[in-house]
């Protein structure tokens, strides 16, 4: 009996993940390693532990707290090269001059109501347009990561567009300068409302010093490096020193020994803990007809309207569909043609919590005078939100899926509806 109970605490332990982690990275600072000597060429690779296992491999981004590298030529490369559920690992690597130290604030989170975009070591640096997954990721912030520079330089990154289904960062192209700037990398970290508070953009042309900022639960605290206006006079340094109390937080953003660097950077509450949940939209009413067509060659087999829209699918294939928010409540509009011999058989999506009568579920046999079938579903949600639906019609059945943005990525089936043999 004792080995039993053993055996089964050991299972138990086990079975515990991490869903968020965060920390600094020194490994490319050359006062903790004498031997990180970054130019002409020199590259360093870094691999770094979480604290525990997460359950999926989670999305990675990092800040830098701390910049010391010289004057132009200068450019070092910087990309996260693998991530795993227990390790994430970077490489560095320099061009020319010297960067001497590079102190990076990392963060990892396994939940899909926020996705981060790596861009990394864009040569020839642009504006950019991203896609997202999560339709109700509409806020979000950008980070620098890397650069390249051959003389002075004045630049801003930001988001100038977000969508459904994509996000665009624009880089200020200020004239005389923006062509010394080779190459530049950065994030961009998009999410739901609540997964961000950004107090705003900060530009600084002398030492920083933000006061105190009352701490947020359950978030994490990032300074959003997002622009310079470097004068390739002095080495580029800036470094973050944090003052805090049991319930603020605050920091000087600033050079040292030389004059300031000019930039602009973010403050950014994140969200590593949420407490808004998505769930899968539900069918809380649901009207039906049955009528007769008098020649059943003319409507297609399915007809699905999108009542808000307008938006009509009638022909075999696979579709997506982005829901609008202000369209709560949901109405879909489906007529089947219903030949004799054949039978309907629906369900829709009624209450993702219970634990039985999941679903409304209709069956029709179908005989000439009733050959044309009709089910007009509402559907509801807790809050208003976008929702993203596959759609599959075929020649004898009708699905929709749900994707759904939450912790996890999930598909739920909201409506189902098959065409069969009596």
């Amino acid at each position: 009996m004792a080995k039993f109970t053993l055996l089964v605490t050991i299972l138990s332990f086990g079975s515990c993940y991490i869903y968020y982690d965060t920390g600094i990275l020194q490994d490319f600072d050359y006062i903790a390693y004498s031997s990180f000597n970054c130019k002409n060429g020199y590259s360093k690779i870094a691999t770094t532990t979480f604290s525990n296992q997460f359950e999926q491999i989670p999305q990675i981004f990092f800040t830098n707290e701390y910049f010391d590298q010289e004057i132009a030529e200068l450019g070092f490369k910087l990309a996260i090269t693998s991530i795993t559920k227990t390790s994430f690992t970077l490489e560095i690597s320099c061009n020319l001059n010297r960067v001497y130290t590079l102190k990076l604030k990392w963060f990892a989170i396994d939940d899909q109501r926020i996705q981060v975009l790596s861009n990394f070591n864009m040569e020839n640096p642009d504006d950019k347009t991203f896609q997202i997954k999560n339709p109700n990721a509409q806020t979000g912030f950008v980070v620098i990561t890397s650069i390249r520079y051959t003389g002075k330089i004045d630049f801003l990154l930001s988001i100038s567009k977000i969508t459904t289904n994509s996000v665009t960062v624009s880089i200020t192209k200020e004239a005389g300068k923006f062509t010394n700037l080779k190459q530049i990398g950065y994030f961009v970290v998009v999410g739901v409302e609540e997964a961000f508070i950004n107090l705003g953009l900060k530009t600084t042309t002398g030492g920083f010093s933000s006061g105190a900022l009352a701490i947020q639960p359950n978030r994490w605290f990032a300074i959003a490096l997002q622009g310079l206006n470097y004068p390739n006079v002095n080495n580029l340094r800036i470094k973050s020193i944090y003052s805090n109390t049991a319930t603020t937080i605050s920091y000087t953003w600033q050079t040292w020994d030389q004059t300031e660097t000019p930039n602009s950077h973010s403050q950014i509450w994140i969200a590593y803990q949420f407490t808004k949940i998505f769930k899968p939209l539900e069918c809380f009413t649901i009207r039906t007809s049955r009528k007769q067509v008098k020649n059943l060659t003319i409507p297609p087999t399915f007809y699905l309207e999108f009542v808000q829209s307008n938006q009509i699918y009638t022909s075999n294939g696979n579709y997506v569909y982005y829901v609008d928010k202000s369209n709560a409540p949901f109405k879909l509009g489906i007529q089947i043609k219903c030949e004799n011999g054949k039978k309907i058989k629906a369900e829709f999506n009624k209450c993702n919590s219970c634990s039985s009568q999941k679903t409304h579920s209709f069956s029709y046999n179908c005989f000439t005078q009733m050959n044309y079938v009709g089910f007009f579903p509402v559907f509801q949600q807790a809050f208003p939100q976008y929702n993203h639906l596959k759609i599959n019609m075929q020649s004898s059945s009708l699905e929709i899926i749900n994707v759904v943005y939450d912790q996890a990525v999930t598909e739920k089936t909201i409506v189902n509806i098959q065409i069969l043999n009596q």
